[in-house]
């Protein structure tokens, strides 16, 4: 704790009055003259050695004072001390107080030299430490943009394909794989701890949440309500340094958004992204960016996949696969059929039948072999090199698959891949080894380019149905087995 000047200058002096008020205590020699003033000179030395030369200097004066005030201290008091004259006390203490005076400034002198210095050190060594903190915030602060940038720059290579894979794993019927893909892909490319996608529900007029991460968002938000509505109603993206820039949104509740994006099915508003939480060295114009363009490479994945389900999943399904019928098969083909009819493009039909599969189903009961068929059409589905939709056929160990953009030579492809996954796996049931042949029946347009879809479709499927019945034949001629 620092002391002031002239509180030190008022000890110096008290401690000299109190060094000269001693000779009260003795009557004999009441200034020490003596002792060659010795407690005097003493108390001045001592004052400067601890508070510097001005406080050992107002020590000497207080001594000196107090010294000639004894006098008459000792009369107000009732004592008698022995009096010296004021020539002859001067005489004596001329010398002893000339060595007292400049013993005191020369010690104080050093005093002060010394604690100058000190106090610069101090200084200095405050000024280090003050600038040592400010290098370890600035060090930790340039090692976070040196790993982020590490990371850009070690990404740069690997950014498209890595974007590719993310965006492959939204290609699905599939509405809840579609969203996980998209959420996923959002973390990747913001590292984002909390986020949610919402969509738009006509009848109640608000925002449902349908796939979230991190801590869980609201379920339903009003559409007139929230940052999420701002974004759907106005089809405008939000980021939290608009709140400054747009005075209409200084209303709306923003502290669950970071950055929230409209979510489309094709050209249509569908929902909304909503990232709440995110690193903050991550919140900038890049990580806006990208992530923009993942929701606009989301938006077919999303009308694909809600299109199905509005159109497929509200019609019955096989209580135990879980796959679509062979209306929806036959509704799908003949919409694939119409888009490319006008130019030409190649839609490619397989028809699936496990061979021997009454045989299983009599084996093992009937749910038993049904299960296995839908662990074939998953495998199918993942397995063939592209992803591929199974459809139950006429029949229960049917399956049917429509491949968009491939001619007969690649979907001889699919069926080969297919033949691989038949064999190469392991097929159980009741953790019995069971083992299948497949037989095929293939059919591509555009041979059927220029007619209506529907019956491209009836030709197509009679087409592939011909070329099963003619595997199937062949199988069975050359002793082809089942289970």
């Amino acid at each position: 704790m620092r002391v002031s000047n002239t509180a030190r200058w008022a000890e110096g002096l008290v401690a000299g009055l109190l060094a000269g008020l001693l000779g009260l205590l003795r009557p004999a020699d009441p200034s020490f003259a003596g002792m060659g003033f010795l407690p005097q000179a003493l108390a001045s030395v001592l004052v400067a050695a601890f508070l510097g030369a001005a406080p050992g200097a107002m020590a000497f004066l207080g001594a000196a004072t107090s010294t000639a005030a004894l006098p008459w201290l000792g009369t107000l008091l009732g004592l008698s001390p022995a009096v010296r004259e004021p020539r002859a006390l001067m005489d004596a203490a001329r010398v002893p107080a000339a060595a007292a005076l400049c013993s005191a400034l020369a010690v104080g002198w050093i005093r002060d030299n010394s604690a100058q210095a000190a106090a610069r050190l101090l200084r200095r060594l405050r000024d280090l430490m003050r600038r040592n903190v400010q290098l370890k915030k600035m060090n930790a602060a340039l090692s976070l943009l040196c790993e982020e940038l590490e990371r850009r720059v070690s990404g740069q290579r690997d950014s498209v394909s890595a974007l590719y894979a993310r965006i492959r794993k939204m290609d699905s019927q599939d509405l809840p794989k579609v969203l996980s893909g998209l959420l996923e892909a959002v973390e990747a490319f913001s590292q984002a701890t909390s986020a949610a996608v919402y969509e738009y529900d006509p009848k109640a007029m608000a925002l449902v949440r349908l796939a979230s991460i991190g801590p869980e968002a609201e379920a339903l938000i009003p559409l007139d309500a929230g940052i999420e509505g701002w974004v759907f109603r106005n089809n405008e993206i939000f980021s939290l340094r608009n709140v400054d820039d747009y005075l209409n949104l200084s209303h709306v509740d923003s502290t669950d958004s970071v950055l929230a994006f409209p979510l489309k099915a094709g050209d249509l508003p569908w929902g909304v992204l909503n990232v709440r939480e995110m690193p903050f060295y991550r919140y900038n114009p890049i990580t806006e960016r990208n992530l923009g363009i993942v929701v606009e490479l989301s938006s077919s994945y999303i009308k694909k996949a809600a299109e199905f389900r509005d159109r497929v999943l509200s019609h019955p399904r096989n209580d135990v696969t879980g796959l679509p019928s062979y209306g929806e098969f036959i509704r799908i083909l003949g919409e694939e059929l119409g888009r490319r009819a006008e130019r030409r493009l190649s839609v490619a039909v397989v028809i699936v039948e496990l061979l021997g599969f009454e045989e299983l189903a009599f084996s093992h009961s009937g749910p038993k072999a049904l299960l296995l068929l839908k662990e074939f059409a998953g495998a199918a589905s993942l397995g063939g090199g592209r992803r591929a939709d199974a459809f139950h056929y006429k029949a229960e160990g049917q399956l049917a698959f429509v491949l968009p953009d491939l001619d007969r030579n690649g979907a001889s492809l699919f069926c080969l891949s297919l033949s691989r996954i038949a064999g190469e796996r392991e097929w159980l049931i009741d953790d019995k080894h069971v083992g299948f042949e497949i037989a095929f029946g293939i059919a591509a347009s555009p041979a059927s380019a220029g007619v209506p879809s529907a019956e491209g479709a009836e030709t197509l499927i009679a087409e592939a149905e011909s070329v099963l019945v003619r595997s199937k034949s062949v199988f069975a001629d050359q002793g082809g087995r089942g289970p």
